[in-house]
């Protein structure tokens, strides 16, 4: 999936889209998507200066658009849509920071769905190493 197609799906826009492709989904259970770090972002300049580190609030936000993609993409032909909305965020770890240049590799699985409501987990990674990881609830408006 590329962005057209992941745009046609959630209401982010640049610059707050925070995946670039989808590299896998089945709909209902996984989705795995890519995010390049660029290291030209303008909050890399004041976080932190000499040694910039991506902030982790946007491995979660990664996180959710990607299971925002995963409910989406499994949405019955013809469904009405709605905005997918995190609603929270539980036991979120951030192992490892993550440096301008990287590529997050983003998985998100369905543990558990009862419309309009969504338990996702998130494992976040960089060069086949865990970054982040953690569980997200999210809603559909």
């Amino acid at each position: 999936m590329d962005k057209n197609e992941i745009l046609s799906l959630i209401p982010h826009r640049p610059p707050f889209l925070w995946i670039d492709r989808v590299v896998e989904v089945e709909p209902g259970k996984r989705c795995v998507a890519l995010k390049y770090i660029d290291p030209d972002e303008q909050f890399f300049a004041g976080h932190f200066p000499g040694r910039s580190v991506l902030p982790g609030v946007f491995l979660i936000e990664a996180a959710a658009q990607t299971a925002a993609v995963l409910q989406a993409a499994g949405r019955a032909e013809g469904a009405a849509a709605g905005d997918h909305l995190l609603v929270a965020v539980n036991r979120f770890k951030f192992l490892k920071p993550v440096a301008p240049g990287s590529e997050l590799t983003i998985e998100v699985r369905l543990t558990a769905a009862s419309s309009p409501m969504a338990c996702i987990d998130a494992v976040i990674r960089v060069s086949g190493e865990v970054v982040a990881k953690g569980e997200l609830s999210l809603v559909v408006t």
